[in-house]
């Protein structure tokens, strides 16, 4: 071969017989033959083999990566010339390298290794095989741990039984209720370690294999841990290649879908909110008892329909509402969670009713995840809640009654002593009235005129005219004017205690805090000077006898920090427009509150005050009356100095 030594350039005692041609014979070997120097160079390569260039070192056909090994292998084998084996990739024609598992045998003189006779055999195909099945074994060693996994991890009981009915493999919760121990379960017929499920499930064992069909749904019953407990079971054919390997059995504990049944039953039809589902579109896809009598509507009208246009579309105060500022709409297309959703509903009669939901994502399982909204009619919590406001405003009345009796007495007293007077007057000139008519009547005769007007001077002296004439007047001025306070006092007691309504109309907030100082008059008066600095204001839509209430806490409250302060203090009122909202200040150089309670003071039933003096109920009230109608109240205070409260309240009503 052109470029390599051939056998019979060999050396004598290396040359192949007469017989035959031993390069033809080394191309017959389906090897790859290299004879190679001890110094490692190609001295001769059959047909199959590499071909490198004439002279190159074997090691050049090898791959790169795998020539360290070889050359360490080569450098050992040098020491101790013995027979060896290395596996490499070995190049070919084309520049690619295919695997290949070279045997070197030396050719000695003197224990000396004149030259190497390597054999390569290509391994590539068997290496890949061996790979794969590497692979295909990794890939069953898993299959079956993420089978056992499953087998453990499942709430049912699973089972693989041959054509005859002998298990193959059942899983822990199965193999619990057998009878014979689990060790001694594998190999036996089912009825052997099953009899009382077997007994009620062979029949349909026998047609799933005759059908090859799956039977679903036999419910057995079967043992526990704490008792008898039913499964429905399943017998699932298992076919390779048109053969029939066996049955699969599959028994789902029923007891959790009864439990779960029994749940629903009771919120579906015991439960006193109201209840609905909607899909991922807001279509409603249930609703219970309780929201169908609050609504008016029996689920079959609403299923499939939009629950926002049917349900909420229409706000309180009767405008339309479309789903982009719709709260619940919002939430559901966010997959939010939210709780006190204040809303309001709307019956099939057309009336609406003020409510407080809940929504909750709910996945149905079909990849658009739906909601669950629960909801209470407030009608009959806002009629109490009023209730409760009114009684508040009634006891605020009580303690402040004896400081109204005070301010209605004192122009009573007056009025009362100008009536007297008054009477008393009157009788004196009704009696210069009959001594007048006396003097011009005709029974008198010839009675001189001079006479008369004697009688007439003398019964003027005797009612003291000049003075009836300067007192009278003014009596009757100073009566009017305690019956215009009596009447004022009235009707601002009257203003402050009205009830109220449920729906917010439009109110004079200036004239509130006129009434409400009206009321608490004798509380302040003694204390403190009032300031008022009230600007102009639009009417505000609200509910004007929950700030009446707050009004006077505040008013009051002021009072208190000024009197505990000692000697008079000051309080100022203001209002002013900012906006589209209204503010409103009450400021008191009073006492002012510690930094260390400022953060409480807004909490229910806590109180700076003294016992018996105040019950912590009336900023929390305020605090409560403020976010009801979309406004604020803020304090700010200096110890030692003073407080400011500050409302603010939306002109229009709150926001829907």
């Amino acid at each position: 071969m052109p470029g390599y030594r051939t056998p019979d350039m060999l050396p004598a005692h290396d040359a192949a017989p007469a017989l035959f041609d031993p390069c033809s014979l080394a191309d017959a070997v389906p090897h790859s033959i290299w004879v190679i120097s001890a110094s490692g160079t190609i001295l001769y390569a059959n047909s199959r083999a590499a071909r490198p260039t004439p002279g190159a070192p074997w090691v050049s056909i090898v791959h790169p990566d795998d020539v360290a090994a070889v050359e360490l292998r080569s450098a050992i084998a040098d020491l101790h010339p013995e027979p060896y084996e290395v596996d490499c990739r070995v190049g070919r024609a084309d520049g690619s390298f295919r695997r290949h598992r070279v045997s070197f045998a030396p050719v000695r003189d003197d224990g000396t290794a004149l030259r190497w006779i390597a054999t390569g055999t290509d391994i590539e195909e068997t290496e890949a095989l061996r790979d794969d099945l590497a692979e295909v074994r990794c890939r069953l060693t898993q299959t079956g741990t993420l089978l056992e996994a499953l087998e453990a991890a499942v709430p049912c009981g699973l089972a693989f039984m041959d054509p005859g009915s002998r298990l193959v493999r059942t899983n822990d919760t199965l193999a619990a209720m057998g009878a014979v121990p689990r060790s001694q379960q594998l190999g036996r017929t089912a009825g052997e370690v099953f009899p009382e499920i077997w007994a009620q499930i062979e029949a349909n064992f026998h047609r799933a294999q005759a059908t090859a069909e799956v039977v679903v749904g036999t419910v057995v019953t079967a043992p526990g841990d704490s008792g008898p407990r039913s499964w429905v079971v399943s017998c699932h054919p298992v076919y390779v290649d048109e053969a029939l390997m066996g049955v699969g059995l599959m028994l789902i504990d029923v007891a959790e879908r009864e439990r779960a049944q029994a749940i629903r039953s009771a919120i579906m039809n015991d439960m006193a909110d109201g209840l609905y589902t909607v899909d991922g579109e807001g279509r409603l896809t249930s609703m219970n008892r309780a929201a169908s009598e609050m609504l008016g509507w029996q689920e079959a009208e609403l299923l499939g329909k939009r629950a926002h246009s049917v349900m909420h579309a229409i706000r309180a105060n009767g405008t339309h509402r479309p789903e982009s500022e719709c709260v619940l709409m919002q939430l559901r297309t966010a997959g939010e969670s939210a709780q006190a959703v204040a809303d309001a509903f709307n019956r099939k009669d057309g009336s609406t009713f003020e409510v407080t939901c809940s929504i909750a994502p709910l996945d149905a399982g079909d990849g658009k995840p739906g909601s669950v909204i629960t909801f209470r009619d407030m009608t009959d919590a806002r009629r109490a809640e009023l209730e409760l406001r009114h009684a508040q405003k009634l006891e605020s009345l009580g303690r402040l009654s004896a400081g109204l009796a005070h301010e209605i007495n004192t122009p009573i007293q007056f009025v009362g002593d100008n009536t007297r007077f008054l009477a008393d007057a009157c009788q004196d000139l009704l009696g210069l009235l009959r001594t007048y008519r006396e003097c011009i009547a005709t029974e008198l005769g010839d009675v001189q005129w001079a006479e008369r007007i004697r009688r007439a001077q003398a019964a003027e002296i005797k009612a003291d005219v000049d003075y009836l004439t300067d007192e009278i007047p003014a009596a009757v001025e100073q009566s009017l004017e305690g019956v215009e306070r009596v009447a004022t006092l009235v009707r601002a007691m009257k203003t402050f205690s009205y009830k109220g309504s449920a729906a917010p109309a439009r109110a004079d907030l200036n004239e509130a805090v006129r009434t409400t100082l009206t009321v608490a008059r004798n509380e302040v008066k003694y204390v403190a000077d009032v300031v008022l600095e009230l600007g102009e204001l639009p009417d505000v839509l609200c509910h004007l006898s929950d700030l009446n209430q707050v009004f006077l806490n505040l008013l009051v409250n002021a009072a208190d920090a000024v009197t505990e302060k000692g000697g008079r203090g000051e309080i100022r009122i203001s209002s002013a427009l900012d906006g589209p909202s209204v503010v409103i200040t009450f400021t008191d150089n009073g006492t002012g509150i510690p930094h260390d309670v400022q953060p409480s003071i807004f909490e229910p039933f806590f109180t700076t005050k003294g016992v018996g003096k105040g019950t912590g109920q009336g900023l929390p009230l305020a605090c409560a009356v403020m976010k009801k109608h979309g406004g604020s109240i803020e304090m700010s205070s200096t110890p030692g100095e003073g407080t400011v409260f500050t409302l603010r309240l939306p002109i229009d009503g709150r926001p829907a």
